[in-house]
């Protein structure tokens, strides 16, 4: 199989090693690939042994080819995948074909999530990017009736129904360590920002304030919290304590803002407003000053999601009478469109700044999809469990 030709990076065992604090592995000096989008790495996950072995090399084998970067083959292939697993535990061997090991990862716990933890070494490691397969996914359902919150392994696995309010809830985003979630509940009847801890489960209100509160997003280092207020008359854009209080208020317009997305830094948010009429995309110092247009071209636009490279601010745009899924780049310019295929909203970006998740529908159905930003391909997420909207990706 010929592949394109990539150039080489030698990084030593214990470089590699820093990079993957929660993977027991033993490895060789590598010279680790960088690869360019758009290239592929043949490797071939070979049968596992242990009871639970053909179980987690089929979670293996899918979880490689959805990073991206690699195609599983049968045959040959430029590294081979050896292991074992029980239910509870998870051991790799990685090798370079007719070398030595590369990588010797391990994981304990649940097979699912500690084969991810396996995938996700074994991409960092030969390919130098992040990996996704930990990464959890929050989304909003009215498979019950109501609007509530679930969150789920990336591949629709562990899926678990985190609150039970009997009202509307909306608008979940994560923290960058994937434990706790912000998102807006009308249990009280009015339109309140919680946040809620995954590992306690414990929830508490951070924005109680008279009229709307809504659309919170964590900054990158957790502390702070932006999100859109009423309590001042139109929707503005606000930055709080992530524990409630010290409020600063970013936005003074005769419009309404909504949707903020912070830079991967944290000295910049992307918004939403339509103070120049239709909504369209700013971005604004998180310390304070006045919000820049991004979207040069026009229609409406809403949704930012400041990908976690700093480089890209994706977003949902009306087109045609439908919404489709745009990004730009985050200094400024034209826009490219990512998805149109049906009604397209709620982009969010995944930590290796390659995919999206993005709500879609068709025939009345709305479903969550993961879009390969590169190989421009959607996989469907979501499957009979109601409608499904607003992803938001976990280790951002």
């Amino acid at each position: 199989m010929t592949l394109p030709s990539r150039s080489i990076v030698r990084l030593l065992a214990f470089a590699a090693l820093a990079l993957l604090p929660h993977v027991d592995s033993l490895f060789a000096a590598h010279d680790v690939e960088v690869v360019k989008p758009g290239d592929v790495i043949a490797i071939r996950v070979a049968a596992f042994g242990g009871p639970s072995g053909a179980e987690a090399a089929k979670i293996l084998a899918a979880d490689l080819d959805r990073s991206g970067w690699f195609k599983v083959v049968g045959n040959g292939g430029e590294y081979v995948v050896e292991g074992s697993a029980s239910a509870s535990s998870v051991q790799g061997k990685v090798f370079k074909a007719a070398g030595a090991p590369v990588i010797s990862p391990s994981a304990s716990g649940n097979l699912r999530r500690a084969v991810h933890e396996v995938a996700d070494a074994i991409v960092e490691k030969i390919t130098g990017n992040k990996g996704i397969a930990r990464a959890r996914i929050a989304f909003i359902s009215d498979k019950s009736g109501r609007k509530e919150l679930y969150v789920t392994d990336y591949d629709f696995h562990n899926v678990a129904r985190l609150t039970s309010d009997a009202s509307i809830v909306t608008a979940p985003a994560f923290n960058r360590a994937g434990t706790k979630i912000a998102f807006t509940s009308y249990r009280s009847g009015y339109p309140d920002v919680y946040v809620a801890d995954l590992a306690s489960g414990a929830r508490r209100v951070v924005a109680r304030y008279p009229g709307l509160n809504s659309g919170a997003a964590f900054s990158p280092d957790g502390a702070r919290l932006a999100l859109t207020l009423s309590k001042d008359g139109n929707p503005e854009l606000y930055v709080m304590s992530a524990a409630g209080g010290n409020l600063q208020r970013l936005t003074r317009t005769r419009g309404g803002e909504s949707s903020p997305s912070w830079s991967p830094d944290g000295k910049q948010i992307a918004y939403s407003s339509d103070d120049g009429g239709r909504p369209q995309i700013y971005v604004i110092p998180a310390a304070g000053g006045g919000g820049v247009r991004r979207v040069s071209s026009g229609g409406y636009c809403t949704e930012p999601s400041w990908s976690p490279d700093g480089k890209q601010i994706a977003y949902s745009t009306m087109s045609g009478g439908h919404f489709a899924v745009a990004s730009v780049a985050a200094s400024g310019g034209e826009a490219r469109t990512l998805a149109s295929e049906g009604s397209c909203e709620d982009p969010d970006w995944a930590p290796n700044s390659r995919h999206l998740v993005f709500a879609r529908t068709v025939g009345g159905r709305t479903d969550l999809y993961i879009l390969d930003t590169v190989r421009k391909d959607a996989v469907q997420l979501t499957k009979n469990f109601g409608n499904c909207t607003q992803p938001s990706w976990s280790g951002r």
